[in-house]
């Protein structure tokens, strides 16, 4: 079934610790999901990552091992222990073992996982990042399934099954999808609730099918999907005749699509999006005061702009821009908790520069919350028909959507219209097309720096271009097709391998050696 892009779920969001939204912050919603699928004590768990994948050169450096068995553990993305997770389940007596080995896959950031219990439970999983901090489960011991995390989850194995979908509509609270498989002799019973089984109807299933064994688990997403509905509009172009005709801004839009799509009210939305600036306000705050981490090879760098300031070219504009970013960046690489937006790789750019105008302008709370929405409603477009996944196309995905993003926020929060906020961005996004994922040592630093950076001005000049009355020549909804397009483009050393660009020059290697990065296991 199809499951909308969410604002808070696809594209402000998740609130973590870092360096990445697709290899930390998803692999623990990935181990969550897991924990909650078997009874006992987790005695063993193996995790194999293909050669040709993304994952593979990464899942050390960019935290996808300790997200994995933080998540097993039951921690959350912004827990403090997560650093430690490997050694605290070691501790605990669990046997854990990953591997490069080459299998069939689909994706790059695929895992194929095993989970052995004391109570002789054996769970092979097929799960994948697929961008932002967005998960899918693909198979549960060899069943193919299709699992976002958005739902509560019941799978019943067994056989003799009878029941029809719209009996089970009727008897099951909170029902939204069901599904059937066989395989090998056995069946598959697969249901999507809203919420978890209550025990009188899991024995009213056990009644009418032979159930060798029950696998259940509760979202790991912050927005429930819900049963589909027909969504309010689907394209931009739609949004923006609707929007029209009832006298809305572009932030009104986001407020009406995400209270609709996650059933939640318009206020509820609004205090989230207060939330998620928050914690973005503070983040500036903390990577102005200095940041250390052992594993990384910037030092703190915020603080030079406040220190140079003499020697910089133009107003306090730009040179707050850079500090602003900067600061978010390192953040992120110092495991400190931060906002993926639309991901870790590409945090800094969205709240760097929409905070930094806001304050120059003298825009008021309300104005910047806004704006921030509108930044969301622009970015569920690409969540929708591109990608958020660097892995899957290049650093445009990534950096590049996070300037589209803030090129619609900045104009709406300077006044205009739904159509130039939607222009903004997508002369925003035109203006990235192409542009490579090649981080030095397989680490969100650089060159994320200064794409960062860069995709902040280049939002700042498109606002203004759309401000301006520049005609943007290719729609938002044309521009998005053809930057997924653009994006799949690229071969796959550019999409975050270490296997290109930056990260092979002569220095490259060497910062990756000095880091112990395992590029030599690919």
């Amino acid at each position: 079934m199809k499951e909308h892009a969410s604002i808070f779920n696809d594209v402000l969001g998740p609130v973590m610790i870092g360096p990445s939204s697709s290899h930390t912050a998803a692999s623990v919603r990935i181990g969550r999901a897991l924990r909650q699928m078997v009874a006992g004590k987790i005695t063993y768990f193996q995790a194999d990552f293909d050669p040709e994948g993304s994952l593979a050169a990464s899942y050390i450096t960019q935290c996808s091992d300790i997200g994995l068995v933080g998540g097993l553990l039951g921690m959350d993305p912004t827990d403090s222990q997560l650093t430690r997770a490997i050694e605290i389940a070691k501790e605990d007596g669990m046997e854990i073992l990953f591997r490069v080995v080459p299998y069939e896959n689909n994706h790059p950031n695929t895992y194929k996982m095993t989970i052995k219990t004391d109570l002789n439970e054996r769970l092979d999983v097929v799960a994948l990042s697929v961008g932002g901090g967005m998960i899918e489960i693909t198979e549960i011991n060899h069943f193919a399934v299709e699992v976002t995390g958005g739902f509560y989850e019941t799978l019943l194995f067994g056989s003799q099954f009878t029941l029809e979908e719209a009996e089970l509509s009727k008897k099951i609270s909170k029902f939204c999808f069901a599904e059937t498989k066989e395989q090998a002799g056995e069946t598959l019973l697969h249901i999507k609730t809203q919420q978890a089984l209550p025990d009188d109807e899991v024995a009213w299933l056990k009644q009418r099918m032979t159930v060798n064994r029950i696998i259940a688990f509760d979202p790991v997403l912050p927005i429930m999907s819900q049963k589909e509905a027909k969504m309010l509009f689907s394209t931009a172009e739609e949004m923006i005749a609707l929007a029209k005709k009832d006298e809305l801004d572009l932030a009104d839009m986001a407020l009406r699509y995400e209270s609709h799509r996650g059933s939640i009210s318009e206020e509820e939305v609004y205090r989230k999006a207060e939330e998620i600036l928050e914690i973005m306000i503070n983040g500036i705050k903390v990577g102005l005061a200095g940041t250390s981490y052992d594993d990384r090879m910037l030092g703190s760098q915020a603080p030079k702009i406040q220190a140079n300031r003499q020697k910089l070219i133009g107003d306090a504009l730009p040179a707050k821009i850079i500090e602003n970013i900067s600061a978010l960046m390192e953040v992120k690489s110092s495991m400190n908790v931060f906002v993926a937006a639309p991901t870790a790789g590409s945090c800094g750019a969205l709240p760097g520069t929409l905070i930094a105008v806001s304050e120059y302008q003298k825009k008021s709370h309300d104005d910047l919350v806004r704006a921030l929405l509108a930044a969301g409603m622009i970015g569920v477009f690409i969540a929708e028909y591109a990608t958020f996944a660097a892995e899957v196309a290049g650093c445009q995905a990534e950096c590049g959507s996070g300037s589209g993003m803030t090129a619609g926020a900045l104009v709406q929060l300077m006044g205009g219209t739904i159509e130039e906020a939607v222009n903004a961005a997508s002369m925003a996004l035109q203006n990235v097309f192409g542009m490579t994922c090649d981080p030095i040592g397989v680490r969100v630093e650089v060159p994320c720096l200064g794409k960062n950076m860069m995709c902040g001005m280049n939002a700042l000049g498109a606002a203004n271009m759309s401000l301006a009355g520049y005609d943007v020549v290719v729609p938002l909804d044309e521009t998005i097709e053809s930057f997924n397009k653009v994006g799949r483009m690229l071969p796959s050393e550019l999409r975050c391998t270490g296997h290109g660009g930056l990260a092979q020059t002569p220095s490259g290697l060497a910062i990756a050696e000095r880091l112990d990065c395992p590029l030599d296991c690919c």
